[in-house]
């Protein structure tokens, strides 16, 4: 059912993205109107096997299904577009967004089957559109991908500014800087609230330059005796556009391999938003066809995902792509939290292979896209915001940009450090938290069969950390046998065996020693081995391996 709003109140709502990396997706209503700014993924990691892809929860969305009208996407990026095909199967409501970031969502609901049906709107920044009881202005912001826009939210109490991921850049290659006037124009009409992305919050100083990797990576490119392999963000259009002119500079073509660089490479080029010369894109298929030297590959898999194509190349199973000795290899992308020891696997497997691998911090061939403490602070000072909102990070991202929005003169009472789910009103003079809703995460199953339970995944995870114990029982008129145990994955030394043998007789003693009250059935038995397993092995203080019965009744029991 759902609640209704008082007339002029404004309710905000992450349903994710704080507290966390990743699934970004961030509710607002006002009125009977709400709309939805990004629909972002999480990516696996080895606590959640089996899982392709993680995605918000969107069953608050379901509640207020007849007042939801739109999504607006602040930019392209996977964290903030990735679960926006699974929230259209259930809500078939317009999706707002720049050409660019629009161009990667057509090529991800296509996949889906979901291109026919979906509402597309392109949008321009410093235009603004209404949606319902809303008016929402973009406004240019330089992130690592082109096209990218903060939002402005016109409400009776004052603008909302929302701004997406942002840096303060003049030196981005493709694209408009971030428009820190119009910031300053909207602090001096009145800002509400002020909701900020958080990533480098706890990094002293100013984000550097786009154009500051450009000098590196050209000493890296211009001195390299045979390949030259530039893993980066698919949709780090700044980053593509630098190497590509590095290519050119250098008189080598651009080999591009992986399927989401492939795609959004062409989609940037079609749409006009990266410049390459003729001729100078191949495809990894026919790199062979080019002598080594001549050669500069961009490829995706920047954090070491199993079967991206750095993976791949990595271990040597690149069906085009093989690196020799005296290739040179170049990281040019942060490591997201969780990532790292995908990634540090991978390095080594290159360094394995007698490349030269460059890395951040090692090497100067990464600069980030998200602003620093001093990029933080100077949007405060501009847009001098009535209340706070740190947004996009883990908790300690956001308690650092909390500190910097006190000290750069937000009022303490009005910094709000809020969790997903927590519903943050403003109404009068002020905004509070007044509601608590239930949120959590989805589970794409890698097998394509949908969405899995939680339980599931903590099964995986048992049976990949302490096996699967099957054990045998024959139901007879005169008494329970139990013919065998079989274990998986759990022990297969000499002493694991006895173990078993001790826990068949353990469970035997069970089944004859139990009460007449414990019943008969099958079912019965079984929950009754489950029991008596547990407390054996939790006695032996071992592995707690996935139990799982097999009860047999035999003819005449």
């Amino acid at each position: 059912m759902v609640k209704s709003a008082q007339t002029g109140a404004i309710e905000i709502v992450p349903l994710g993205g704080l507290g966390e990396f990743g699934l970004n997706m961030m509710a607002y209503r006002l009125g009977n109107t709400m709309v939805v700014v990004d629909a972002g993924l999480l990516f696996p990691t080895h606590d959640t096997p089996g899982v392709d892809v993680i995605v918000p929860d969107t069953s608050y969305l379901d509640a207020h299904r007849s007042i939801f009208k739109g999504v607006v996407l602040t930019h392209g990026h996977e964290d903030h577009i990735g679960a926006l095909a699974y929230l259209l199967r259930n809500h078939r409501v317009p999706v707002y967004g720049t050409r660019l970031t629009l161009g990667i969502v057509r090529r991800r609901l296509e996949e889906h089957g979901l291109l026919a049906e979906t509402d597309l709107r392109d949008v321009v920044a410093g235009e603004s559109i209404r949606i319902g009881d809303f008016d929402i202005e973009f406004i240019q912001v330089a992130h690592s991908l082109a096209d990218s826009v903060a939002l402005a939210i016109a409400t009776p109490m004052g603008f909302i500014v929302h701004t997406g991921d942002f840096k303060i850049d003049d030196g981005v290659p493709v694209g408009p800087p971030t428009n820190l006037k119009r910031f300053a124009e909207l602090g001096r009409r009145g800002v509400l609230c002020l909701l900020s992305d958080s990533t480098n919050s706890e990094v002293n100083g100013r984000t550097g330059s786009e154009s500051s990797v450009t000098a590196p990576l050209d000493d890296i490119v211009k001195g390299a005796p045979g390949r030259v392999l530039v893993c980066c963000f698919a949709s780090s259009t700044h980053r593509l556009q630098v190497t590509i002119d590095l290519a050119a500079k250098h008189d080598r073509k651009v080999v591009l391999t992986g399927r989401s660089m492939i795609e959004n490479v062409m989609t940037a080029v079609e749409l006009g938003y990266l410049r390459v010369p003729h001729r100078l894109l191949w495809l990894a298929e026919d790199a062979d066809k080019l002598p080594a030297r001549e050669q500069l590959i961009i490829a995706s898999g920047s954090q070491g995902e199993p079967g991206s194509a750095l993976s791949s190349i990595a271990q040597g199973s690149h069906r085009h792509v093989a690196l020799e000795r005296g290739d040179r290899v170049i990281l040019s992308a942060r490591v997201i939290p969780g990532n790292e020891r995908a990634v540090n696997r991978v390095i080594n497997q290159l360094f394995r292979t007698g490349v030269d691998v460059y890395y951040p911090p090692g090497s100067p061939v990464h600069v980030s896209g998200h602003g620093s403490g001093e990029d933080l602070r100077m949007l405060l000072d501009v847009v001098k915001p009535e209340h706070f909102v740190p947004i996009h990070g883990e908790w300690r991202q956001l308690y650092h940009h909390a500190r910097i929005a006190r000290e750069s003169g937000v009022n303490e009472q009005r910094v709000f450090i809020v969790e997903n789910g927590d519903v943050l009103r403003f109404e009068g003079k002020g905004g509070y938290v007044s509601d608590k809703v239930d949120t959590g995460l989805a589970l794409v199953d890698a097998s394509g069969l949908g969405l899995v339970d939680d339980c599931v995944v903590r099964d995986r995870r048992r049976l990949a950390g302490s096996g699967v114990v099957v054990p045998f029982v024959l139901l007879s008129e005169n008494e329970p046998i139990v013919s065998d145990i079989l274990s998986r994955g759990f022990i297969d030394t000499d002493e694991g065996e006895s173990i078993l043998t001790e826990a068949q007789d353990f469970m035997l003693r069970a089944l004859n020693e139990r009460s007449p009250s414990e019943g008969d059935s099958e079912r019965a038995i079984e929950e009754l081995v489950q029991a008596t397993l547990r407390r054996f092995f939790r006695r032996k203080a071992i592995r707690r391996p996935v139990i799982l019965p097999v009860v047999v009744a035999t003819e005449g029991s």
